[in-house]
């Protein structure tokens, strides 16, 4: 902990069974009287949408819906949900959903407070300075938008897919009842647990051997996820291990794992090019990168690579090189219990676009590369893309 840093998180948390009823009285202490109800497909939302409905009436607060949300947020949406916005005098945004849906309340609420375009945030030509306040109602734990400084957007005309981050971005009031996320379907929830693994992976590895108690929280954390991960896939009704992955999504990517160390990204940033150009669910773009990613970047490190195996995976082994092989073999095998795809192969994605992926990377510094344990310039990346789509066995 020699290394300084600056971190302020200002949403409220709202957390436990029960937790919704409360989003009334939320929105009251924000100033609410016109609300924007923001939210996405899914049966499982109808009742959850009816019971906010009457909880606001009882309230007095005018509810304007706005739906439509789709994996991978689109910008066509949030632009048109900024007009709206601005046309019914929203002072609030209430996302219901996951990260999709928060990520586009985050974005609407930013362009509807600001007088330029909101891409214009997206693509770095702008700085965030003002937002409406954003109220997140948490039904599938993955991206931990509900309380992290950062949203992402997809340009589904130019098939970018950019983020911007700024502490403004962080939601008012999050309201975690993990009684929600029960009736999500479990290929959702395996897409969450993934995205939440690797938040903290990206934060984990790094060139160090060493970081104190910041390693020890990711590790415990990390060990944390793949145990619930593993009992959720065979018993996703157990609400004790849904209430560990809602909480822990949240501390995976509101920054408190990743204080005061340089991080990696470089899965996130290949992954995320497969959703801009297929429109692929995040969660399995992770998945079928992040093995092909390990074993590009594991030399860099062996150590960091060993030590994740044993305090993560329990792998017990004095030589160091084969540790750190288990420790691709042991994640491998952890998506493959949720039944996530482990190459694009298994994806089904091409390679024909592979130049095209690349190009849309943005490989910065004087070596033009990305990542931390490893830093990759484009040839590296290639590699990755072309090894994940070979669909070579890693486990």
């Amino acid at each position: 902990m020699l290394n300084s840093f600056e971190l302020q998180i200002g949403t409220r948390f709202v957390f436990g069974l029960g937790a919704l009823q409360r989003i009334g009285e939320e929105l009251e202490s924000l100033g609410a009287r016109r609300i924007m109800l923001h939210y996405g497909e899914g049966d499982y939302l109808i009742p959850l949408l009816q019971e906010i409905r009457k909880i606001l009436d009882s309230a007095s607060i005018e509810v304007f819906e706005f739906d439509g949300v789709q994996a991978n947020p689109r910008l066509s949406l949030v632009r048109e949900g900024i007009r709206q916005a601005r046309d019914q005098h929203i002072d609030v945004v209430v996302a219901v959903g996951g990260g999709s849906a928060i990520d586009s309340a985050k974005a609407i609420a930013l362009g509807a407070a600001s007088e330029c375009d909101v891409w214009d945030y997206f693509r770095g030509a702008a700085v965030p300075r003002h937002t409406l306040p954003v109220v997140a109602v948490v039904t599938i734990p993955a991206a931990g938008s509900e309380s992290s400084q950062v949203a992402v957007l997809s340009d589904d005309k130019t098939k970018s897919k950019l983020l911007v981050s700024h502490p403004i971005m962080r939601p008012a009031v999050a309201l975690m009842d993990p009684g929600l996320t029960c009736t999500v379907p479990i290929a959702q929830t395996a897409n969450g647990i993934v995205d939440i693994f690797s938040h903290v992976c990206e934060r984990y590895f790094n060139e160090s051997a060493e970081f104190g108690v910041i390693d020890r929280m990711c590790e415990g954390v990390l060990k944390s996820i793949v145990y619930a991960g593993k009992t959720l896939a065979n018993h996703p009704e157990d609400l004790a291990m849904r209430s560990e992955i809602m909480w822990i999504s949240t501390i995976a990517q509101n920054g408190t794992l990743g204080v005061g160390r340089e991080q990696d990204w470089s899965t996130h940033l290949l992954a995320n090019e497969l959703s801009a150009l297929y429109d692929c669910v995040h969660g399995q773009t992770i998945s079928a990168i992040m093995p092909a990613w390990m074993v590009a970047a594991r030399s860099a490190n062996t150590a960091r690579f060993a030590r994740f195996a044993e305090k993560v995976f329990n792998v017990c082994d004095n030589n160091e090189t084969s540790c750190s092989q288990a420790a691709i073999v042991q994640t491998v095998n952890f998506f493959r219990t949720l039944g996530m795809p482990c190459s694009m192969k298994e994806l089904g994605v091409r390679t024909d676009r592979i130049e095209e992926m690349l190009d849309a990377i943005p490989f910065e510094g004087s070596d033009q590369a990305i990542g931390a344990v490893r830093r990759l310039n484009r040839e590296a990346c290639k590699h990755i893309y072309l090894q994940s789509a070979q669909g070579a066995d890693l486990s």
